[in-house]
């Protein structure tokens, strides 16, 4: 997460959240900032997606702030 909020490489970001939903599919908070890391890279449809996945799974997991946080980054990414 350092790398992506302080704007180091996004790439190198992606890659370690893609790596940590390979290790643990059912994390919502991994898959959110997974899709917050794909919309600051432009990659708004994938961004959507890892936001919905992080939504399904959160709702699954009775985490209503999760869910709360990913309709706020699903309606961002609507603009």
């Amino acid at each position: 997460m350092y790398y992506m909020e302080n704007g180091k490489d996004l790439n190198q970001a992606l890659s370690w959240f893609d790596k940590a939903v390979e290790m643990n599919p059912s994390a919502f908070w991994i898959h959110h900032q997974r899709a917050n890391c794909l919309a600051k890279l432009g990659k708004k449809a994938e961004a959507k997606t890892a936001a919905e996945k992080s939504k399904e799974l959160a709702a699954a997991a009775k985490n209503d702030d999760y869910v709360k946080l990913n309709e706020k980054l699903l309606a961002e990414l609507e603009k």
